[in-house]
């Protein structure tokens, strides 16, 4: 098994929040009423890119920090994805769809109850990535201040 550097730790935390921001922007993408496929916004923690990584090389970060700050990011992902699956439903509900909007992959037309629904959705949804984001910030702040020699330490 390969050394980890600090440098790749580093740009892994920031392509991960860059994923994750994608990930985000597709659901107001939807929410929106602009065209997204259910296949472009992950409901799985393990299938969207951040948790890809999360799951897998991030768990790096367990070595570096306490348990409790990894699992705060954990909880704050896992919560993002419980709220998508409200907005999911509304949209991709595949008994209430079409046969040519199942075919086409496209969300069915929603009523305005279900508009403000997702909106409301949306609005969780964004408060607790931003709670995420600050948790990678802090992360990222953190082993940007660790020499290189006390990184390795913790490998």
């Amino acid at each position: 098994m390969s050394i980890v550097t600090k440098r790749e730790v580093l740009k892994n935390i920031r392509s991960a929040r860059r994923e994750h921001v994608k990930w985000v922007y597709r659901a107001k993408k939807l929410v929106n009423g602009l065209e997204v496929s259910k296949e472009d916004i992950p409901l799985k923690i393990t299938s969207c890119e951040f948790g890809k990584w999360f799951y897998g090389d991030g768990q790096i970060l367990l070595y570096i920090f306490k348990e409790e700050a990894i699992e705060k990011l954990d909880a704050k992902h896992r919560e993002l994805h419980d709220i998508y699956i409200n907005i999911f439903k509304i949209y991709f509900n595949s008994s209430k769809r079409t046969l040519w909007e199942k075919l086409l992959g496209r969300s069915k037309k929603i009523s305005a109850t279900q508009e403000q629904e997702a909106i409301k959705y949306l609005a969780q949804l964004e408060e607790v990535s931003i709670e995420l984001v600050s948790y990678l910030n802090i992360i990222e702040k953190k082993i940007t201040l660790i020499d290189e020699k006390s990184f390795k330490k913790f490998l």
